[in-house]
C-alpha cells in the first residue's frame, strides 16, 4: 500500500512578520465568518500554523481580537490625524471638513470589517473614541487659541464631537451607499459646534 504522506514546509517568519500575518489571515477568516464561535484553531488554520505556534503571539481569540482592533484604530488614525494637525495656515474649518469627509470614506470602506470587529466588542468602539479624542483635542484648542473656534469646554466639546460624528456618520453610512448627506449633515454640524 502506497501511503502518501502531506509534508508540511515550514517558514521561518521573523516574528513581527509572523504575527501580522497571522493577523492578515484572522481578518480575512473574520470577514468571512465572523467573531462569534471564532476559535484559535479556526485562526491556526486559516493563517497556516500550528495552534502552538499561535499561542505563541497571542492568549485567546479575544487576544487576536483586541490586536484586530488596535491595527485597525492605528490605520484610521493614522491616516486622519494629518488633518487635524495644529498650527500651519489654511481654514481649520476647512481642514475639519476634510477630516469628517475622509473619515467617512475610511468608514465605509472599511464597513465590513469595522462592523465584525467592533460591534461584539464587550468595549465596544470606545478604543476608536479614545484614539481621535486627543488629536481632536488638541486640534480645537489650537482653533481656540487663534480665535477660530469659541468653544465653552474643551474636553466636554471634544467628546460632544466624538460621539455627534459617530452617530451622524454611521447612521449615514447604513442607510445609504455614499452617505453623502451624512457626511454634509456631519460637517454643518461640527461646524455650529466650533464656529465663533
Amino acid at each position: 500500500m502506497d501511503e502518501r504522506r502531506s509534508i508540511r514546509t515550514r517558514t521561518r517568519l521573523a516574528p513581527g512578520i509572523r504575527r501580522a500575518s497571522i493577523l492578515d489571515a484572522a481578518t480575512q477568516l473574520i470577514l468571512r465568518t465572523g467573531t462569534a464561535g471564532l476559535t484559535m484553531e479556526d485562526i491556526a488554520r486559516e493563517a497556516g500554523v500550528a495552534r502552538g505556534t499561535l499561542y505563541l503571539y497571542f492568549d485567546s481569540t479575544g487576544g487576536v481580537i483586541a490586536a484586530l482592533q488596535d491595527r485597525y484604530t492605528q490605520a484610521l488614525t493614522g491616516g486622519l490625524e494629518a488633518l487635524l494637525a495644529t498650527g500651519g495656515s489654511g481654514s481649520r474649518l476647512r481642514r475639519l471638513d476634510a477630516f469628517i469627509a475622509d473619515l467617512a470614506v475610511a468608514l465605509r470602506d472599511h464597513r465590513d470589517l469595522h462592523h465584525a470587529l467592533f460591534s461584539g466588542s464587550s468595549a465596544g468602539e470606545a478604543p476608536l473614541a479614545e484614539a481621535f479624542r486627543a488629536p481632536l483635542r488638541r486640534f480645537i484648542q489650537d482653533g481656540s487659541r487663534t480665535g477660530e473656534f469659541t468653544v465653552p469646554d474643551l474636553d466636554l466639546t471634544t467628546r460632544f464631537l466624538i460621539a455627534g460624528l459617530h452617530a451622524v456618520l454611521t447612521a449615514g453610512l447604513h442607510t445609504s451607499g455614499t452617505g453623502a448627506a451624512a457626511v454634509a449633515t456631519a460637517q454643518k454640524l461640527a461646524r455650529r459646534t466650533l464656529s465663533a
